[in-house]
């Protein structure tokens, strides 16, 4: 199969940013300063404007966690995946998920019950979990979304659930995909965890430049947002995680963001956020 690898890791990107978690970017229209009067003849040229870059919050950077939680949350959004159309990679919505929302080993008491995502057209992918006590502690759990022809997903957030959210997106690559990326030369052991990180402000705009971090560590990040050409800025994907808990981690002009910890899981994708605090 012979596909682009451009295009590729477009759809990668695009589909991995909307793991993020939505919010207004805060950004306001900013009046045009007035022109300068044009200098004198062989004077001496302004120095060029210096490259001002995107204004991103940090107002919740080492925040403390809250203290108000609801006593029961629930967690809502649509199921996707990554499918080969043709030649081209498409992200498309996804009917007939397993949606498990889990705690530690989702085992006994840690398994929350599972819900399926829809298949009736105009509602295609869309999944709601029943409503989930927390016990007036923040819910630390995950999703653990299958389906047979695509590879298991987990979905953590950047922080436990303190009040229920809503348009959360299951990302799951089709097979056909994986066998895409392997032709592309970007190998997945199948004893090993893929793990999908987009790094957020605190209104849940990307950043763009971040560096970021698995521990234990897999093969080098990919800068899935430089590879596209900047049309999914904040987006990394890591190949080859060691499978058992891991933490991601992120940094940004000298700011350690809020660092968490998953579940890097054998033949699974994990995807998460990263934010400067809760």
């Amino acid at each position: 199969m012979n596909l682009p690898m451009g295009n590729f890791r477009t759809v990668m990107s695009i589909g991995l940013l909307s793991v993020a978690a939505c919010g207004d970017d805060g950004g306001s229209a900013t009046i045009d300063a007035p022109k300068a009067i044009d200098a004198a003849v062989d004077a001496i040229p302004d120095s060029p404007p210096a490259d001002v870059g995107p204004t991103y919050d940090f107002t919740c950077l080492n925040n403390a966690a809250p203290t108000t939680i609801a006593a029961t949350v629930t967690v809502s959004g649509s199921a996707q995946h990554v499918v080969i159309q043709g030649m081209a990679p498409a992200v498309v919505a996804n009917g007939g998920v397993s949606v498990k929302a889990c705690k530690g080993d989702c085992t006994g008491q840690n398994d929350l019950g599972t819900t399926t995502s829809s298949n009736v057209a105009g509602t295609l992918g869309a999944y709601s979990t029943a409503a989930l006590t927390t016990g007036g502690t923040a819910l630390d759990g995950y999703l653990d979304a299958t389906k047979t022809g695509d590879r298991r997903t987990l979905v953590f957030p950047p922080s436990p659930l303190a009040q229920s959210q809503s348009n959360v997106p299951i990302l799951q690559f089709s097979d056909g995909a994986m066998l895409a990326l392997a032709g592309l030369g970007i190998t997945q052991s199948a004893q090993k965890g893929m793990v999908g990180i987009v790094v957020t402000d605190c209104a849940g705009m990307p950043i763009e430049g971040a560096t970021v971090t698995v521990t234990p560590a897999g093969d080098s990040p990919l800068d899935l947002g430089t590879l596209a050409q900047g049309m999914a800025p904040g987006t990394w994907l890591i190949m080859n995680v060691p499978a058992g808990d891991a933490t991601v981690a992120a940094t940004y002009a000298g700011m350690t963001l809020r660092s968490h910890m998953v579940k890097s899981v054998a033949g699974a994708t994990t995807t998460t956020g990263v934010r400067p605090g809760y």
